[in-house]
């Protein structure tokens, strides 16, 4: 354990001594172009976490000088209505996940199909961003939404997304995973974004950096927020000892997308609280994902695909879900596989009409301690339509099936119709 904690302090050192030292261009300006005219995000109006030179190349249209610097800054975000058609019963009213389609007779009380709208997902970013005399560049970016769904079904509270900070190839803060690829990211109205996803938004501390013309790698240690180890918790409970250690190396495509290459080892722990031993065992998985464009009008095929041991924590189906390890009766912790594909294409059929089709699949080898009806498979299609009517106006409609597994192979549809409207600023 102390040669495991002196490797991770040694790591987080070399890489903060390089980003502080690196050499940059003093003479650049950041970018304040606009460099696409389709009026609907390719990426769901997510921000990408650019580091070093790429940051000064970032297009950052609509910002603002701070007077006197080199510093600009943005406000953003979304305002956004969603209506929901639930035909099954989904236990969540606000996205549909795996865990929430119903299977009868699990143990879970039955309901009717519903209607609900909502606007949860709505956001507001702050963006400041600025070149140091020396020509290093910094960013801190800070942004909310209202999807805290522990304080009721009405109560709307907000909710951090990322908070965290950019000086030269370093960032350190709260933002989405080493892992978690954005260029892969399935474009759909439901918040949960088909399910499928590796990787969560986590504090982290990360260095990237170029390796050559056509790659990038990063490193980093972040926190595992969702250990998803099932055990009792009268008997312990889930406490991490170790930070997790992520690496990636990216390559920018011909096209104007993005392969992505990952891998992850980290610790899960049980802490017995003095009514049992503590246990741990390494959890490891790695991730391949990317975008590639095609034709003139920019459409492109998104994927993901990832495998390991102890890998539920990692996939987002399976949060809530307990499905990276169990305690067993002996007391020790037995990690279980698991697996997920996803795939999905997006065609542009003008700059202000898109149409997506996503389809994504899970599944963990289950020990034979995992109780019967516990979730092991699941997956889901989406397919919509999102027009911009006019600019900074996004509507669009999805329709979405999902399928649910159990341990004892029992399953369950969900079906749901979801519509929205959303005013960018």
């Amino acid at each position: 354990m102390k040669k495991l904690t002196f490797f991770f302090a040694v790591l987080g050192t070399c890489a903060v001594v390089p980003a502080l030292g690196q050499n940059w261009h003093p003479g650049d300006t950041l970018n304040t172009t606009q460099t696409d005219s389709i009026r609907i995000d390719d990426f769901r109006d997510n921000m990408i976490d650019y580091t070093g030179q790429d940051l000064i190349d970032a297009s950052f249209p609509n910002s603002i000088p701070v007077f006197g610097t080199k510093s600009r800054i943005a406000f953003g975000g979304y305002v956004k209505l969603d209506y929901i058609q639930d035909f099954d019963g989904a236990y969540d009213r606000f996205q549909y996940q795996i865990i929430d389609v119903p299977i009868a007779g699990d143990g879970r009380p039955e309901q009717s199909g519903y209607m609900n709208m909502h606007a949860r997902e709505s956001r507001f970013n702050i963006d400041f961003r600025s070149i140091s005399e020396s020509g290093r560049p910094f960013r801190l970016f800070f942004e909310m939404d209202f999807y805290n769904l522990d304080r009721g079904p009405f109560n709307q509270a907000p909710r951090l997304r990322h908070a965290y900070g950019v000086l030269g190839r370093l960032l350190i803060g709260r933002t989405w995973g080493t892992q978690s690829d954005m260029y892969a990211i399935p474009t759909t109205i439901d918040f949960a974004a088909g399910d499928a996803l590796t990787g969560t938004r986590r504090p982290q501390i990360r260095f990237e950096d170029n390796l050559g013309k056509k790659f990038k790698y990063a490193l980093a240690l972040e926190m595992l927020e969702f250990p998803g180890i099932d055990g009792i918790d009268s008997l312990g409970q889930a406490s991490q000892g170790l930070p997790l250690l992520a690496g990636r190396i990216t390559k920018k495509t011909a096209s104007g997308g993005r392969i992505m290459l990952g891998g992850s080892v980290f610790q899960l722990r049980w802490d017995g609280m003095g009514t049992i031993p503590n246990s741990t065992a390494i959890g490891w998985g790695f991730s391949f994902s990317g975008r590639e464009y095609f034709g003139k009008k920019k459409h492109y095929f998104r994927w993901m695909t990832s495998y390991g041991q102890g890998w539920g924590s990692q996939i987002i189906a399976t949060i809530g879900t307990q499905s990276s390890a169990i305690v067993t009766p002996q007391g020790t912790l037995e990690t279980m596989p698991a697996l997920n594909l996803g795939g999905g294409f997006a065609f542009n059929l003008s700059n202000v009409l898109v149409t997506n089709l996503n389809l994504n699949w899970y599944a963990i080898d289950p020990s034979v301690y995992k109780e019967a009806n516990k979730m092991k498979a699941g997956e889901s299609a989406h397919i919509n339509l999102i027009w911009s009517p006019i600019k900074k106006v996004n509507a669009g409609i999805e329709f979405m099936v999902l399928r649910r597994t159990n341990v004892n192979d029992t399953q369950g549809t969900g079906r749901r119709i979801q519509a929205m409207v959303k005013y960018l600023f």
